[in-house]
């Protein structure tokens, strides 16, 4: 594992992910989760949206998952997902939940 690997916790994906999304929920985003597998240096990202994203909200997100890479050294690379999950249809996050939207 490259030693700069090691800064990839849990507590480092979270506040990077949350972050990036400050002003940037779109109100169809329902959840933004994250992972990382750091022997291979890929950074997974999994948006799921009421209904399919519009190009507003798909747009803002995949800013926010350029801005986690960025916070990564290189050569990290990422794996964004964009996912239609109308409510009231389960959410399947990744290993870390970075946002949920509050639902009745």
């Amino acid at each position: 594992m490259p030693p700069d690997a090691r800064i990839v916790d849990q507590r480092f994906l979270l506040l990077s992910l949350q972050r990036a999304l400050l002003g940037a929920v779109h109100p169809q985003l329902r959840q933004a989760s994250i992972e990382a597998e750091a022997a291979r240096q890929l950074l997974r990202l999994r948006f799921e949206y009421e209904g399919l994203p519009c190009e507003d909200a798909r747009e803002a997100c995949s800013i926010a998952a350029t801005e986690v890479l960025a916070d990564l050294p290189s050569p990290w690379s990422v794996d964004e997902e964009h996912l239609a999950a109308p409510s009231p249809q389960p959410l399947q996050a990744l290993a870390h939940t970075a946002y949920r939207r509050w639902e009745a």
